[in-house]
């Protein structure tokens, strides 16, 4: 005879056999945890782990944090699930490409309706006619916010399908399909603590969101932001990092890999060179390489910090090496988001005023 466990998720009691997915036993019996890949990339099915042992699906650096659909129930559990916006597929087009640096482009994408997301959430985009890649949503760098336009900041991957099919094959008037919010690194409100964001490449897009939501929330915000590119022509949001410096809370830090003879205001190096000492009451988010992004989480672990991270992973396909951006997030902590229409007008009105 199998061993039951009892499972309780956000006050809800349910039983599993010993050695059931959690996501699969939550599922079955009516407790509703978000969900995409099954394969443990995406992070949509992260919880907070606060009673009880499981087997696998924990994260490095944040041992806490599990993902549903990686790990089996052993023992009596007990798990924090947070609220996020309910996940929906549309149909969007491609409206803009745009190219922010040599290897990054900036595609928009017109949707049917107000896309409700939380900032440093994701989206899985299908291009017709192309396999399906996640990307984070981002507000403009300059100009206003369309609430009906989806944006994008996207690498060019060496032999990547999507990526460089972007301007040749994917143009203006493309049909998409989009799948989201999705994902579980986005900006908690309500927390008196500083701020710290680090950034990698593109990985500045969800960061870029999760900083102006801080800024909406309140203008005097404590913000540490790190962000690093390969070379000074890959950092394309330098201009966007100048607006922000403007606020007297907010501390900006760019960095670039390659030597360079730029002012002393752009460091050489590695984003994590630059990292603050960090405080148990900080919020640390990050996106980027996964060195990168395992390197802030176990900084932020080591004193207690909660940290939320993104790392962007290349997954390879046969039969060519495919650009895929896999996303794993961390979170810790059980408060609430906030209403999106919220946030969204709040960040809006930052704009309106000129204010970034």
């Amino acid at each position: 005879m199998r061993k039951i466990c009892k499972v309780r998720a956000n006050g809800q009691e349910f039983s599993a056999n010993c050695g059931d997915l959690l996501l699969d036993a939550a599922l079955m019996n009516g407790v509703d945890i978000p969900y995409d890949c099954r394969s443990g990339y995406c992070g949509t099915c992260r919880v907070n782990l606060v009673g009880g042992r499981v087997f696998g699906g924990a994260e490095d650096g944040s041992p806490n944090v599990v993902r549903a659909c990686q790990c089996r129930v052993i023992s009596d559990v007990a798990v924090e699930i947070e609220d996020v916006p309910e996940t929906t597929t549309e149909q969007g087009e491609v409206v803009r490409l745009f190219r922010l640096a040599p290897d990054v482009m900036e595609v928009c994408i017109a949707m049917p309706q107000r896309a409700e997301y939380l900032p440093g959430q994701h989206y899985k985009v299908q291009f017709r006619g192309f396999p399906a890649r996640c990307y984070s949503p981002t507000f403009p760098l300059e100009g206003s916010h369309d609430e009906t336009v989806l944006r994008f900041h996207v690498k060019r991957v060496r032999n990547g399908r999507v990526s460089t099919a972007l301007g040749r094959d994917i143009r203006v008037g493309h049909k998409v399909k989009l799948t989201g919010s999705l994902g579980m690194a986005f900006f908690r409100r309500e927390r008196a603590g500083r701020v710290v964001l680090v950034a990698g490449g593109t990985g500045f897009a969800p960061m870029w969101s999760v900083a102006l939501g801080a800024l909406a929330e309140r203008r005097d915000r404590q913000i540490v932001f790190i962000v690093g590119s390969r070379t000074l022509k890959s950092l394309y949001m330098i201009r966007a990092l100048c607006k922000l410096a403007h606020f007297p809370g907010v501390t900006i830090v760019p960095v670039v890999a390659e030597p360079h003879g730029m002012s002393d205001a752009v460091r050489t190096g590695q984003p994590t060179d630059y990292m603050p000492a960090l405080l148990s009451s900080d919020s640390v988010y990050t996106a980027g390489a996964p060195a990168m992004v395992t390197r802030v989480a176990r900084l932020a672990n080591m004193v207690g910090a909660r940290c939320y991270t993104d790392p962007f992973e290349a997954q390879s396909s046969e039969p060519e090496q495919r650009s895929f951006l896999a996303r794993a997030t961390d979170w810790l902590g059980g408060e609430s988001p906030p209403l999106v229409p919220d946030m969204t007008r709040s960040m809006q009105s930052l704009y309106d005023r000129g204010s970034v």
